[in-house]
Protein backbone atom coordinates (compact mmCIF):
# COMPACT_ATOMS: atom_id res chain seq x y z
CA UNK A 1 0.00 0.00 0.00
CA UNK A 2 2.98 2.18 0.71
CA UNK A 3 4.01 2.12 -3.02
CA UNK A 4 0.45 2.66 -4.51
CA UNK A 5 0.42 5.86 -2.52
CA UNK A 6 3.93 7.09 -3.00
CA UNK A 7 2.68 6.48 -7.05
CA UNK A 8 -0.04 8.70 -6.19
CA UNK A 9 1.39 11.56 -4.58
CA UNK A 10 3.64 11.45 -7.84
CA UNK A 11 0.84 11.29 -10.01
CA UNK A 12 -1.04 14.09 -8.65
CA UNK A 13 1.77 16.58 -8.27
CA UNK A 14 1.63 16.96 -12.34
CA UNK A 15 -1.71 18.46 -12.44
CA UNK A 16 -0.94 20.94 -9.46
CA UNK A 17 -1.40 24.38 -10.47
CA UNK A 18 2.17 26.15 -10.05
CA UNK A 19 4.18 23.50 -9.52
CA UNK A 20 7.40 21.66 -11.24
CA UNK A 21 6.34 18.18 -12.37
CA UNK A 22 7.93 16.07 -9.88
CA UNK A 23 9.33 12.59 -10.20
CA UNK A 24 6.69 11.04 -11.91
CA UNK A 25 6.76 11.33 -16.18
CA UNK A 26 3.80 9.85 -16.47
CA UNK A 27 3.25 11.11 -20.57
CA UNK A 28 0.92 10.15 -23.01
CA UNK A 29 1.23 11.16 -26.71
CA UNK A 30 -0.41 9.94 -30.02
CA UNK A 31 0.98 10.51 -33.83
CA UNK A 32 -2.10 12.77 -34.43
CA UNK A 33 -4.67 14.15 -32.67
CA UNK A 34 -7.77 14.34 -35.34
CA UNK A 35 -8.91 11.02 -37.08
CA UNK A 36 -11.15 9.10 -39.67
CA UNK A 37 -13.18 6.28 -38.39
CA UNK A 38 -10.98 3.41 -39.43
CA UNK A 39 -8.06 4.25 -39.25
CA UNK A 40 -5.01 3.15 -37.38
CA UNK A 41 -4.00 5.41 -33.98
CA UNK A 42 -0.03 5.53 -32.80
CA UNK A 43 0.54 5.99 -29.22
CA UNK A 44 3.68 6.34 -26.84
CA UNK A 45 2.94 6.17 -23.43
CA UNK A 46 5.95 6.90 -20.62
CA UNK A 47 5.00 5.30 -17.19
CA UNK A 48 5.74 6.40 -14.06
CA UNK A 49 9.37 5.86 -12.89
CA UNK A 50 8.84 3.48 -9.98
CA UNK A 51 6.17 1.87 -11.25
CA UNK A 52 6.20 -2.38 -10.64
CA UNK A 53 3.85 -2.90 -13.52
CA UNK A 54 4.89 -4.90 -16.69
CA UNK A 55 1.40 -3.60 -18.40
CA UNK A 56 -0.16 0.10 -19.32
CA UNK A 57 -3.91 0.16 -20.68
CA UNK A 58 -5.23 2.02 -23.83
CA UNK A 59 -8.71 2.13 -24.69
CA UNK A 60 -10.96 4.85 -25.93
CA UNK A 61 -14.29 6.28 -24.12
CA UNK A 62 -17.15 8.06 -26.14
CA UNK A 63 -18.80 11.40 -25.09
CA UNK A 64 -21.75 9.09 -23.11
CA UNK A 65 -19.68 7.32 -21.01
CA UNK A 66 -18.76 4.15 -23.03
CA UNK A 67 -16.16 2.38 -23.48
CA UNK A 68 -15.02 1.52 -27.45
CA UNK A 69 -12.34 -0.22 -27.76
CA UNK A 70 -8.78 -0.93 -26.19
CA UNK A 71 -5.29 -2.81 -25.72
CA UNK A 72 -3.02 -3.88 -23.43
CA UNK A 73 0.75 -2.96 -23.76
CA UNK A 74 3.89 -3.98 -22.92
CA UNK A 75 6.22 -1.91 -20.74
CA UNK A 76 10.19 -1.92 -21.36
CA UNK A 77 11.99 0.62 -19.25
CA UNK A 78 9.34 2.80 -18.35
CA UNK A 79 7.88 3.48 -21.79
CA UNK A 80 5.22 1.39 -23.74
CA UNK A 81 4.64 1.92 -27.72
CA UNK A 82 1.65 0.55 -29.46
CA UNK A 83 -1.43 1.34 -31.50
CA UNK A 84 -5.41 1.88 -31.34
CA UNK A 85 -7.16 0.46 -34.15
CA UNK A 86 -10.61 3.12 -34.75
CA UNK A 87 -14.02 1.50 -35.71
CA UNK A 88 -15.53 1.76 -39.00
CA UNK A 89 -18.40 2.60 -36.90
CA UNK A 90 -17.46 5.51 -34.59
CA UNK A 91 -19.96 8.76 -35.21
CA UNK A 92 -18.23 11.76 -35.49
CA UNK A 93 -17.14 13.80 -32.17
CA UNK A 94 -14.98 14.16 -29.56
CA UNK A 95 -13.09 11.09 -27.44
CA UNK A 96 -11.11 10.79 -24.78
CA UNK A 97 -8.34 8.02 -24.55
CA UNK A 98 -7.10 7.12 -21.64
CA UNK A 99 -4.06 5.06 -20.34
CA UNK A 100 -3.42 3.64 -16.97
CA UNK A 101 -1.72 0.85 -14.67
CA UNK A 102 -4.28 -1.98 -13.03
CA UNK A 103 -2.85 -1.43 -9.42
CA UNK A 104 -4.37 2.48 -10.38
CA UNK A 105 -6.70 2.40 -12.80
CA UNK A 106 -10.10 3.49 -10.25
CA UNK A 107 -7.67 6.50 -8.50
CA UNK A 108 -5.60 7.78 -11.20
CA UNK A 109 -5.31 7.78 -15.58
CA UNK A 110 -3.86 9.77 -18.10
CA UNK A 111 -6.54 11.33 -20.23
CA UNK A 112 -6.35 12.82 -23.81
CA UNK A 113 -8.66 14.26 -25.79
CA UNK A 114 -9.08 13.72 -29.89
CA UNK A 115 -11.10 14.26 -32.71
CA UNK A 116 -12.72 11.41 -34.65
CA UNK A 117 -14.58 12.01 -37.89
CA UNK A 118 -17.20 9.06 -38.77
CA UNK A 119 -15.96 8.65 -42.78
CA UNK A 120 -19.48 7.86 -43.88
CA UNK A 121 -21.13 10.79 -42.87
CA UNK A 122 -18.80 13.42 -42.47
CA UNK A 123 -20.35 16.31 -40.86
CA UNK A 124 -23.95 16.19 -41.46
CA UNK A 125 -24.98 16.02 -38.33
CA UNK A 126 -22.38 18.01 -36.24
CA UNK A 127 -22.96 21.77 -35.76
CA UNK A 128 -20.90 21.96 -32.41
CA UNK A 129 -17.53 21.33 -31.43
CA UNK A 130 -16.99 19.44 -27.83
CA UNK A 131 -13.99 20.26 -26.10
CA UNK A 132 -13.17 19.18 -22.13
CA UNK A 133 -13.62 21.82 -20.03
CA UNK A 134 -11.81 23.06 -16.85
CA UNK A 135 -8.88 20.81 -16.58
CA UNK A 136 -5.22 21.54 -15.82
CA UNK A 137 -3.30 20.21 -19.17
CA UNK A 138 0.61 18.23 -18.16
CA UNK A 139 3.30 20.38 -18.83
CA UNK A 140 5.56 20.19 -21.12
CA UNK A 141 8.77 21.82 -21.80
CA UNK A 142 10.02 22.96 -24.65
CA UNK A 143 13.79 22.45 -24.73
CA UNK A 144 16.54 24.77 -26.31
CA UNK A 145 18.57 21.96 -25.95
CA UNK A 146 17.20 19.85 -28.55
CA UNK A 147 18.04 22.10 -31.92
CA UNK A 148 16.05 20.40 -35.56
CA UNK A 149 18.25 21.35 -38.49
CA UNK A 150 17.52 21.18 -42.25
CA UNK A 151 13.49 21.18 -42.65
CA UNK A 152 12.60 23.98 -45.22
CA UNK A 153 9.81 26.10 -44.58
CA UNK A 154 8.22 24.23 -47.68
CA UNK A 155 8.27 21.32 -48.96
CA UNK A 156 6.71 19.89 -52.56
CA UNK A 157 4.59 16.45 -52.45
CA UNK A 158 6.61 13.01 -52.64
CA UNK A 159 9.94 14.85 -51.89
CA UNK A 160 12.61 13.74 -49.92
CA UNK A 161 13.25 15.63 -45.70
CA UNK A 162 16.53 14.83 -44.48
CA UNK A 163 16.52 16.65 -41.18
CA UNK A 164 19.34 16.52 -38.27
CA UNK A 165 18.56 16.79 -34.67
CA UNK A 166 21.25 17.59 -32.64
CA UNK A 167 21.28 17.04 -28.32
CA UNK A 168 23.33 19.37 -26.26
CA UNK A 169 25.45 16.70 -24.60
CA UNK A 170 24.48 18.15 -21.34
CA UNK A 171 21.46 17.08 -21.86
CA UNK A 172 22.30 14.08 -23.40
CA UNK A 173 23.06 13.38 -19.80
CA UNK A 174 19.62 13.72 -18.25
CA UNK A 175 17.65 11.66 -20.93
CA UNK A 176 16.14 9.07 -19.41
CA UNK A 177 15.20 5.92 -22.14
CA UNK A 178 14.39 6.31 -25.70
CA UNK A 179 12.68 9.61 -27.52
CA UNK A 180 9.65 9.73 -29.72
CA UNK A 181 10.45 11.19 -33.09
CA UNK A 182 7.22 11.56 -35.39
CA UNK A 183 6.86 14.00 -38.78
CA UNK A 184 2.75 14.50 -39.42
CA UNK A 185 0.04 16.32 -40.34
CA UNK A 186 -1.09 19.24 -37.61
CA UNK A 187 -4.08 21.12 -37.65
CA UNK A 188 -3.90 24.63 -35.39
CA UNK A 189 -7.46 24.83 -35.30
CA UNK A 190 -7.62 21.90 -32.58
CA UNK A 191 -4.82 21.53 -29.98
CA UNK A 192 -5.71 18.87 -27.40
CA UNK A 193 -3.16 17.94 -25.19
CA UNK A 194 -3.07 15.30 -21.83
CA UNK A 195 -4.63 15.72 -18.28
CA UNK A 196 -4.66 13.51 -15.02
CA UNK A 197 -8.18 12.77 -14.52
CA UNK A 198 -8.44 10.53 -10.71
CA UNK A 199 -11.78 9.16 -9.72
CA UNK A 200 -13.65 9.84 -6.44
CA UNK A 201 -13.39 5.98 -5.59
CA UNK A 202 -10.88 3.84 -5.17
CA UNK A 203 -10.54 0.16 -5.76
CA UNK A 204 -7.71 -1.47 -5.78
CA UNK A 205 -5.93 -3.80 -8.33
CA UNK A 206 -3.36 -5.95 -9.15
CA UNK A 207 0.33 -5.02 -9.88
CA UNK A 208 0.89 -6.84 -13.28
CA UNK A 209 4.27 -6.90 -12.74
CA UNK A 210 4.94 -10.40 -15.02
CA UNK A 211 2.30 -10.34 -17.47
CA UNK A 212 -1.65 -9.74 -17.75
CA UNK A 213 -3.86 -10.93 -14.82
CA UNK A 214 -7.13 -12.52 -15.78
CA UNK A 215 -9.28 -12.97 -12.27
CA UNK A 216 -13.15 -13.32 -11.54
CA UNK A 217 -15.17 -14.91 -8.66
CA UNK A 218 -17.19 -18.26 -7.89
CA UNK A 219 -20.71 -18.01 -7.07
CA UNK A 220 -22.54 -20.99 -5.41
CA UNK A 221 -25.93 -20.35 -7.38
CA UNK A 222 -27.99 -21.71 -4.75
CA UNK A 223 -27.02 -19.16 -1.73
CA UNK A 224 -25.77 -16.13 -4.35
CA UNK A 225 -22.74 -16.53 -1.78
CA UNK A 226 -18.84 -16.78 -2.96
CA UNK A 227 -17.87 -20.30 -3.21
CA UNK A 228 -14.63 -20.93 -1.35
CA UNK A 229 -11.92 -23.95 -2.28
CA UNK A 230 -13.68 -24.23 -5.50
CA UNK A 231 -10.92 -25.69 -8.31
CA UNK A 232 -11.09 -23.46 -11.72
CA UNK A 233 -8.93 -23.96 -14.33
CA UNK A 234 -7.65 -21.56 -17.05
CA UNK A 235 -6.49 -23.85 -20.67
CA UNK A 236 -5.09 -22.23 -23.91
CA UNK A 237 -5.91 -24.75 -26.02
CA UNK A 238 -2.49 -25.55 -28.47
CA UNK A 239 -0.64 -28.67 -29.91
CA UNK A 240 1.04 -28.34 -26.43
CA UNK A 241 -1.94 -26.73 -24.52
CA UNK A 242 -1.18 -23.96 -21.70
CA UNK A 243 -2.81 -25.01 -18.37
CA UNK A 244 -3.53 -23.32 -14.91
CA UNK A 245 -5.60 -24.27 -11.81
CA UNK A 246 -6.47 -21.63 -8.96
CA UNK A 247 -8.29 -22.91 -5.91
CA UNK A 248 -10.54 -19.87 -4.88
CA UNK A 249 -10.11 -17.89 -1.36
CA UNK A 250 -12.68 -17.52 1.13
CA UNK A 251 -14.08 -14.75 -1.17
CA UNK A 252 -14.91 -16.78 -4.13
CA UNK A 253 -11.67 -14.76 -5.71
CA UNK A 254 -9.13 -16.67 -8.50
CA UNK A 255 -6.38 -15.18 -10.84
CA UNK A 256 -4.39 -15.97 -13.39
CA UNK A 257 -1.21 -15.09 -14.87
CA UNK A 258 -0.77 -14.80 -18.70
CA UNK A 259 3.19 -14.40 -18.55
CA UNK A 260 4.33 -14.84 -22.31
CA UNK A 261 1.45 -14.59 -24.79
CA UNK A 262 1.37 -12.23 -27.98
CA UNK A 263 -1.49 -11.05 -30.07
CA UNK A 264 -4.99 -12.92 -29.99
CA UNK A 265 -5.50 -15.88 -28.31
CA UNK A 266 -8.60 -18.14 -27.03
CA UNK A 267 -8.48 -19.04 -23.80
CA UNK A 268 -11.65 -21.16 -21.33
CA UNK A 269 -11.86 -20.80 -18.18
CA UNK A 270 -13.88 -23.00 -16.28
CA UNK A 271 -14.79 -24.58 -12.79
CA UNK A 272 -16.33 -27.52 -11.11
CA UNK A 273 -18.34 -27.73 -7.92
CA UNK A 274 -16.76 -29.14 -4.70
CA UNK A 275 -19.15 -31.88 -4.94
CA UNK A 276 -21.11 -33.61 -7.51
CA UNK A 277 -24.22 -31.67 -5.95
CA UNK A 278 -22.96 -28.27 -5.68
CA UNK A 279 -24.25 -25.49 -8.65
CA UNK A 280 -21.48 -22.88 -9.16
CA UNK A 281 -21.46 -19.76 -11.03
CA UNK A 282 -18.25 -17.89 -12.81
CA UNK A 283 -17.68 -14.96 -14.06
CA UNK A 284 -14.51 -12.97 -15.44
CA UNK A 285 -13.55 -9.40 -14.34
CA UNK A 286 -13.42 -7.16 -17.05
CA UNK A 287 -9.81 -6.20 -18.30
CA UNK A 288 -10.16 -2.73 -18.57
CA UNK A 289 -10.86 -0.42 -16.16
CA UNK A 290 -14.75 1.22 -16.64
CA UNK A 291 -15.11 4.06 -17.82
CA UNK A 292 -16.75 5.63 -14.31
CA UNK A 293 -16.89 9.20 -14.43
CA UNK A 294 -15.71 11.62 -17.16
CA UNK A 295 -14.87 15.19 -17.82
CA UNK A 296 -17.55 18.17 -18.66
CA UNK A 297 -17.98 19.31 -22.08
CA UNK A 298 -17.90 22.44 -22.87
CA UNK A 299 -20.02 23.63 -27.03
CA UNK A 300 -17.70 25.68 -28.99
CA UNK A 301 -18.57 26.45 -32.55
CA UNK A 302 -16.90 24.91 -35.49
CA UNK A 303 -13.74 26.65 -37.22
CA UNK A 304 -14.37 26.99 -40.93
CA UNK A 305 -10.39 25.42 -41.42
CA UNK A 306 -11.44 22.50 -39.25
CA UNK A 307 -14.33 21.77 -41.26
CA UNK A 308 -12.45 22.01 -44.48
CA UNK A 309 -9.13 19.52 -43.07
CA UNK A 310 -11.36 17.12 -41.64
CA UNK A 311 -13.17 16.63 -45.51
CA UNK A 312 -10.14 16.26 -47.19
CA UNK A 313 -8.85 13.70 -44.17
CA UNK A 314 -11.78 11.60 -44.79
CA UNK A 315 -11.16 11.39 -49.01
CA UNK A 316 -7.70 10.74 -47.80
CA UNK A 317 -8.65 7.53 -45.62
CA UNK A 318 -11.59 6.38 -47.94
CA UNK A 319 -8.91 6.17 -50.71
CA UNK A 320 -6.63 4.72 -48.72
CA UNK A 321 -8.93 2.53 -47.73
CA UNK A 322 -9.76 1.21 -51.73
CA UNK A 323 -6.16 0.40 -52.27
CA UNK A 324 -5.22 -0.67 -48.96
CA UNK A 325 -2.57 1.41 -48.35
CA UNK A 326 -1.84 0.28 -44.43
CA UNK A 327 -0.45 2.07 -42.33
CA UNK A 328 1.83 -0.67 -40.09
CA UNK A 329 2.55 -3.85 -39.87
CA UNK A 330 3.13 -6.27 -36.84
CA UNK A 331 6.84 -7.15 -35.55
CA UNK A 332 6.76 -10.91 -34.43
CA UNK A 333 7.57 -11.53 -30.82
CA UNK A 334 10.45 -13.13 -29.60
CA UNK A 335 9.64 -16.90 -29.56
CA UNK A 336 8.80 -18.28 -26.19
CA UNK A 337 10.46 -21.79 -24.84
CA UNK A 338 8.46 -23.87 -26.36
CA UNK A 339 7.24 -27.00 -23.54
CA UNK A 340 9.31 -29.84 -24.64
CA UNK A 341 5.62 -32.21 -23.46
CA UNK A 342 1.84 -30.96 -21.81
CA UNK A 343 1.58 -30.20 -18.34
CA UNK A 344 -0.10 -33.85 -18.00
CA UNK A 345 3.67 -35.85 -18.67
CA UNK A 346 4.87 -37.75 -21.81
CA UNK A 347 2.05 -40.10 -22.72
CA UNK A 348 2.27 -43.70 -23.05
CA UNK A 349 1.04 -43.89 -26.05
CA UNK A 350 0.42 -41.34 -29.07
CA UNK A 351 -2.30 -42.54 -31.70
CA UNK A 352 -3.03 -41.05 -35.43
CA UNK A 353 -6.77 -42.18 -35.97
CA UNK A 354 -6.02 -41.06 -39.55
CA UNK A 355 -3.63 -43.69 -39.98
CA UNK A 356 -6.08 -46.36 -39.70
CA UNK A 357 -9.43 -47.23 -41.46
CA UNK A 358 -12.30 -44.84 -40.52
CA UNK A 359 -14.45 -45.19 -37.17
CA UNK A 360 -17.39 -43.06 -36.78
CA UNK A 361 -17.50 -42.63 -33.04
CA UNK A 362 -15.31 -42.84 -30.33
CA UNK A 363 -16.47 -46.09 -29.01
CA UNK A 364 -14.83 -47.56 -32.06
CA UNK A 365 -11.80 -45.79 -32.01
CA UNK A 366 -11.42 -47.06 -28.53
CA UNK A 367 -12.05 -50.38 -29.07
CA UNK A 368 -10.11 -50.65 -32.30
CA UNK A 369 -7.25 -48.16 -31.64
CA UNK A 370 -6.41 -47.78 -28.00
CA UNK A 371 -5.93 -51.00 -25.89
CA UNK A 372 -5.95 -50.22 -22.48
CA UNK A 373 -9.04 -47.38 -22.54
CA UNK A 374 -12.59 -48.57 -21.40
CA UNK A 375 -14.86 -46.54 -23.29
CA UNK A 376 -18.60 -47.94 -23.34
CA UNK A 377 -22.00 -45.98 -24.14
CA UNK A 378 -24.89 -47.87 -22.36
CA UNK A 379 -28.13 -45.41 -22.62
CA UNK A 380 -26.50 -42.84 -23.43
CA UNK A 381 -24.43 -42.87 -20.69
CA UNK A 382 -20.97 -43.32 -21.37
CA UNK A 383 -18.35 -44.20 -18.81
CA UNK A 384 -14.73 -44.32 -19.49
CA UNK A 385 -11.65 -45.87 -17.97
CA UNK A 386 -7.97 -46.39 -18.44
CA UNK A 387 -5.77 -49.17 -17.45
CA UNK A 388 -3.59 -48.75 -14.44
CA UNK A 389 0.00 -49.82 -15.85
CA UNK A 390 1.65 -50.34 -12.35
CA UNK A 391 -1.51 -51.95 -10.73
CA UNK A 392 -2.29 -54.27 -14.00
CA UNK A 393 -6.19 -53.00 -13.09
CA UNK A 394 -8.33 -50.24 -14.53
CA UNK A 395 -8.85 -46.98 -12.34
CA UNK A 396 -12.33 -47.19 -10.73
CA UNK A 397 -12.58 -43.30 -10.97
CA UNK A 398 -12.96 -41.22 -14.26
CA UNK A 399 -9.25 -40.40 -15.95
CA UNK A 400 -8.74 -36.62 -16.65
CA UNK A 401 -10.23 -36.01 -20.20
CA UNK A 402 -9.09 -33.06 -22.46
CA UNK A 403 -10.42 -31.50 -25.75
CA UNK A 404 -6.92 -29.67 -26.87
CA UNK A 405 -6.11 -29.17 -23.38
CA UNK A 406 -9.92 -28.04 -22.08
CA UNK A 407 -10.97 -30.71 -19.25
CA UNK A 408 -14.14 -32.17 -19.62
CA UNK A 409 -16.66 -33.93 -17.33
CA UNK A 410 -19.59 -34.79 -19.87
CA UNK A 411 -18.35 -37.39 -22.02
CA UNK A 412 -21.17 -37.00 -24.41
CA UNK A 413 -19.16 -34.24 -25.74
CA UNK A 414 -16.82 -37.01 -27.25
CA UNK A 415 -19.06 -40.17 -28.03
CA UNK A 416 -19.83 -39.07 -31.39
CA UNK A 417 -16.40 -37.91 -32.50
CA UNK A 418 -14.67 -40.29 -34.59
CA UNK A 419 -11.61 -40.37 -36.97
CA UNK A 420 -12.11 -36.72 -38.72
CA UNK A 421 -12.59 -34.95 -36.19
CA UNK A 422 -9.31 -36.18 -33.87
CA UNK A 423 -6.01 -35.35 -34.73
CA UNK A 424 -4.15 -37.13 -32.37
CA UNK A 425 -5.30 -39.22 -29.49
CA UNK A 426 -2.40 -39.24 -25.79
CA UNK A 427 -3.36 -41.87 -23.33
CA UNK A 428 -1.42 -41.91 -20.21
CA UNK A 429 -2.11 -45.22 -18.41
CA UNK A 430 -0.94 -44.56 -14.84
CA UNK A 431 -1.58 -41.80 -12.26
CA UNK A 432 -0.26 -38.25 -13.19
CA UNK A 433 0.10 -35.22 -10.88
CA UNK A 434 -0.08 -31.21 -11.47
CA UNK A 435 0.72 -29.01 -8.17
CA UNK A 436 -1.81 -30.38 -6.28
CA UNK A 437 -3.86 -32.04 -8.94
CA UNK A 438 -3.74 -35.98 -9.12
CA UNK A 439 -5.14 -37.42 -12.42
CA UNK A 440 -6.06 -41.31 -12.16
CA UNK A 441 -5.03 -41.82 -16.06
CA UNK A 442 -5.44 -39.35 -19.04
CA UNK A 443 -6.87 -39.39 -22.19
CA UNK A 444 -6.13 -36.13 -24.43
CA UNK A 445 -7.80 -35.81 -27.50
CA UNK A 446 -6.33 -32.87 -29.99
CA UNK A 447 -9.06 -32.24 -32.45
CA UNK A 448 -8.01 -31.87 -36.49
CA UNK A 449 -10.30 -28.46 -36.79
CA UNK A 450 -10.11 -26.74 -33.37
CA UNK A 451 -13.42 -26.38 -32.64
CA UNK A 452 -14.63 -25.94 -29.12
CA UNK A 453 -18.57 -25.26 -30.07
CA UNK A 454 -18.91 -29.06 -28.72
CA UNK A 455 -18.35 -28.01 -25.14
CA UNK A 456 -21.68 -26.90 -23.84
CA UNK A 457 -22.79 -23.61 -22.94
CA UNK A 458 -23.17 -22.95 -18.89
CA UNK A 459 -22.29 -21.22 -15.61
CA UNK A 460 -19.16 -23.28 -15.32
CA UNK A 461 -17.32 -22.37 -18.45
CA UNK A 462 -16.48 -19.26 -20.36
CA UNK A 463 -15.22 -19.23 -24.09
CA UNK A 464 -12.87 -16.28 -24.85
CA UNK A 465 -10.83 -14.70 -27.46
CA UNK A 466 -8.54 -12.77 -26.01
CA UNK A 467 -6.24 -9.79 -26.86
CA UNK A 468 -3.50 -10.33 -24.79
CA UNK A 469 0.23 -8.35 -24.80
CA UNK A 470 0.18 -6.44 -28.34
CA UNK A 471 2.43 -6.77 -31.08
CA UNK A 472 4.66 -4.36 -31.35
CA UNK A 473 3.94 -2.28 -34.80
CA UNK A 474 6.13 -1.00 -37.37
CA UNK A 475 5.44 2.19 -39.28
CA UNK A 476 5.85 1.48 -43.23
CA UNK A 477 5.72 2.98 -46.22
CA UNK A 478 2.83 1.89 -48.32
CA UNK A 479 4.16 -0.42 -51.90
CA UNK A 480 2.69 2.10 -54.16
CA UNK A 481 2.93 0.21 -57.54
CA UNK A 482 1.15 2.20 -59.93
CA UNK A 483 2.52 5.92 -60.53
CA UNK A 484 -1.42 7.47 -61.23
CA UNK A 485 -1.97 6.08 -57.42
CA UNK A 486 -1.40 8.93 -55.06
CA UNK A 487 0.20 8.62 -51.45
CA UNK A 488 -1.86 10.08 -48.89
CA UNK A 489 0.13 9.01 -45.60
CA UNK A 490 -0.69 11.73 -43.09
CA UNK A 491 2.25 10.02 -40.80
CA UNK A 492 5.55 10.58 -42.93
CA UNK A 493 7.37 9.13 -40.21
CA UNK A 494 6.66 7.64 -36.64
CA UNK A 495 9.54 6.05 -34.31
CA UNK A 496 9.05 5.69 -30.55
CA UNK A 497 12.29 3.89 -29.86
CA UNK A 498 14.76 6.47 -31.18
CA UNK A 499 18.32 6.00 -28.85
CA UNK A 500 19.39 9.42 -27.45
CA UNK A 501 22.32 11.06 -29.30
CA UNK A 502 24.10 13.69 -30.53
CA UNK A 503 23.27 13.85 -33.93
CA UNK A 504 19.87 12.14 -35.42
CA UNK A 505 19.09 11.64 -39.07
CA UNK A 506 15.64 11.79 -39.46
CA UNK A 507 15.04 10.89 -43.07
CA UNK A 508 11.46 10.27 -45.00
CA UNK A 509 9.57 11.76 -48.23
CA UNK A 510 6.12 13.74 -48.50
CA UNK A 511 2.94 12.07 -49.12
CA UNK A 512 0.56 13.47 -52.00
CA UNK A 513 -1.04 15.44 -48.61
CA UNK A 514 -1.01 19.03 -48.99
CA UNK A 515 -1.22 21.28 -45.63
CA UNK A 516 0.47 21.76 -42.40
CA UNK A 517 3.33 19.32 -40.93
CA UNK A 518 5.18 19.22 -37.80
CA UNK A 519 8.51 17.74 -36.96
CA UNK A 520 8.23 16.61 -33.55
CA UNK A 521 10.88 15.30 -30.67
CA UNK A 522 9.84 14.15 -27.38
CA UNK A 523 11.40 12.76 -24.55
CA UNK A 524 11.78 12.40 -20.78
CA UNK A 525 14.30 13.41 -18.33
CA UNK A 526 15.39 11.59 -15.26
CA UNK A 527 13.91 14.09 -12.77
CA UNK A 528 10.49 13.39 -14.58
CA UNK A 529 10.18 16.56 -16.96
CA UNK A 530 8.27 15.89 -20.03
CA UNK A 531 10.55 18.25 -22.73
CA UNK A 532 9.91 18.00 -26.66
CA UNK A 533 11.22 20.36 -29.45
CA UNK A 534 9.64 20.94 -32.80
CA UNK A 535 9.64 22.53 -36.64
CA UNK A 536 6.49 23.47 -38.44
CA UNK A 537 6.32 23.31 -42.29
CA UNK A 538 4.44 23.47 -45.48
CA UNK A 539 3.79 20.56 -47.89
CA UNK A 540 2.40 22.34 -51.35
Amino acid sequence: MKKFTYLFMFLISISMIGKTQEKSGFGFFTDRDVYVSGETLLAKIFTPEDNPSRIVYLDLVNQFNSRVTGVSLEIKNNQADGFLQLPDSLGSGTYMLRAYLRNTAEKIKIMREIWISNRFDGLEKIDQLKRVAGLEKIQEQKSGQIEIENVDAIYQTNSDIAATIKIDEHLLKEIEGNLLVSVAQTDPSFDPASFIWSSDQFKEGMTENKGIILSGTVTDKKTSEPAAGVTVYLTIPDTIPGFQYYQTRKDGRFYFLLEDYYGPVQAVVQCFGNTPAQRVKIAMDGLYAEPGKIPEFIQQPFPEEFTGNIKRNIDAITFQKIFSQDKIKLATPGIKKQELSPYYGNPTKTVDPQLFIDLPNFTEISRELLPGVKFRNYNNEPTLQVINNNMHTYFTENPLILIDGIPIRDLNVIKDMGTADIERIDVCQNERFYGDLRFPGVVALYTTKADYSRLPESDQLIRMNLETIQLQPIVSEPEIKESSIPDLRQDIYWNPSVVPGENLPVKCITSSIVGQFKLIVRGRLKNGNLIYSEKQFEVK
